[in-house]
């Protein structure tokens, strides 16, 4: 198509302003053309498409409409470019270049359909559950959605870069070595992040279960992306981060069907065997009746002579997850059992010692015989006895002369 040869006042200008605004009328005609072409695209294809959605109730057929419009309007407007070019003679290089938007758009138009998509199917559990038969949690879903809209959005650019003829390899490798120093710089937050992830896909607990990890002992208050935090009896509030936790054993009581009672009662050792018989099976036939009790476990025997009782072991479980109304349970059986021991008038042992006798040494008589007196022999030993003062041979000085005396006496000898 020649317009300068169909439109007169153009062959009066100079070349340089045809050329102008024979590209300014060539944009005009495109632009109407794929407005009219949008127009008509548009109608066509959407029109069953409305009339179908006002037929249903369910509110994600509209939110799937909404989602394709806008793709659907690039689809149209990449259609109409193709056509123009198709009939206008642009030159090969704007021929080139038109065909390779146009598929670039269409591309970009199929991505962001499905990007929409995604967002709408993953929206609530049910709906993931019915488009595709997969049950997620529900904590988990903005993490995946999110994970899918970005590796939607990388294929798409990929695709559109190839569509260009450019070599999209290199890029991808690029892209390895970056995620490379990024998952090694941050390789605490990802573990944290894919501990998260088991954490919500196995649901070993749910917010507001009391758990036993390791020495934390407490009730879950929330399940972050990086830490869970646990709320201790003693009111102080632990972060645990999310790997620790994916990997450490979690002792869950929330989820107890029952609870189990194990203990021993002593009797005293003056209690004979049918009265043990007759307290066994009153005990069996109390715990069995009781509603909360299940009978199928209930055990009671007597099981042992210990050091200062009879012991009787009393085993059974209580369908009750609850500890205050398992501790409560647990009290009105045990003054049960005491109400029972009572009414057979025996009584509870408690550690003693008994200490037995065999024979009792018998006590020596009294003698009705004086003690002796000592009778000195000589009246210079009475006088000896009597005195209380001590001798000259006693004194020191004297005992000093008589031993010198003594030893000049040897020597002369």
């Amino acid at each position: 198509m020649d317009l300068t040869s169909d439109i007169p006042i153009l062959r009066e200008l100079p070349l340089d302003v045809q050329a102008v605004i024979l590209r300014i009328l060539l944009l005009l005609i495109v632009l109407a053309v794929v407005w009219v072409l949008r127009r008509v695209i548009t109608a066509l294809l959407l029109t069953p498409v409305r009339q179908l959605v006002k037929r249903t109730s369910a509110g994600t057929d509209d939110l799937i409409l909404r989602s394709i419009k806008g793709p659907l309007n690039v689809t149209v407007i990449a259609i109409a470019i193709a056509l123009t070019v198709a009939v206008l003679d642009f030159g090969l290089d704007v021929t080139t270049f038109a065909r390779n938007l146009t598929r670039s758009l269409l591309i970009a138009a199929a991505i962001f359909a499905v990007y929409n998509i995604v967002g709408i199917i993953t929206l609530t559990p049910e709906a993931l559950r019915r488009v595709t038969g997969i049950n997620i949690e529900r904590r988990l879903l903005p993490f995946l959605t999110t994970i899918l809209k970005v590796f939607i959005v990388v294929m798409g650019v990929l695709i559109i870069i190839q569509e260009w003829g450019y070599d999209a390899t290199g890029l991808i490798a690029s892209l390895g070595v970056v995620g490379l120093a990024f998952s090694l710089a941050a390789q605490d937050t990802a573990a944290n992040l894919f501990g998260f992830t088991a954490i919500v896909s196995d649901n070993p607990f749910d917010v507001g279960d009391y758990i036993i990890m390791g020495d934390v002992a407490g009730v879950v208050e929330h399940v972050g992306v990086r830490s869970t935090r646990i709320r201790k009896p003693d009111q102080s509030l632990v972060a645990i981060p999310n790997n620790t936790l994916s990997n450490a054993a979690v002792t869950n009581w929330s989820r107890l069907q029952k609870r189990r009672i194990d203990f021993y009662i002593g009797v005293t050792y003056n209690t004979n065997s049918q009265q043990i018989r007759e307290l066994v099976a009153k005990i069996r036939e109390m715990l069995m009746s009781r509603e909360l009790v299940d009978p199928e476990s209930v055990v009671v025997h007597f099981v042992n002579f210990g050091g200062s009782s009879l012991d009787i072991r009393i085993i059974c479980y209580v369908w009750i997850a609850d500890w205050n109304a398992y501790t409560a349970e647990q009290e009105q059986i045990n003054l049960e059992i005491m109400d029972i021991v009572e009414s057979m008038n025996l009584s509870f042992a408690f550690p003693s010692t008994s200490v037995y006798i065999e024979s009792v040494p018998k006590p020596r008589k009294p003698s009705n015989q004086r003690p002796k007196q000592y009778v000195p022999a000589s009246q210079e030993a009475a006088d000896a006895l009597s005195d209380t003062q001590p001798r000259a041979s006693d004194m020191p000085d004297q005992a000093n002369v008589s031993a010198s005396n003594d030893d000049d006496g040897d020597d002369a000898r």
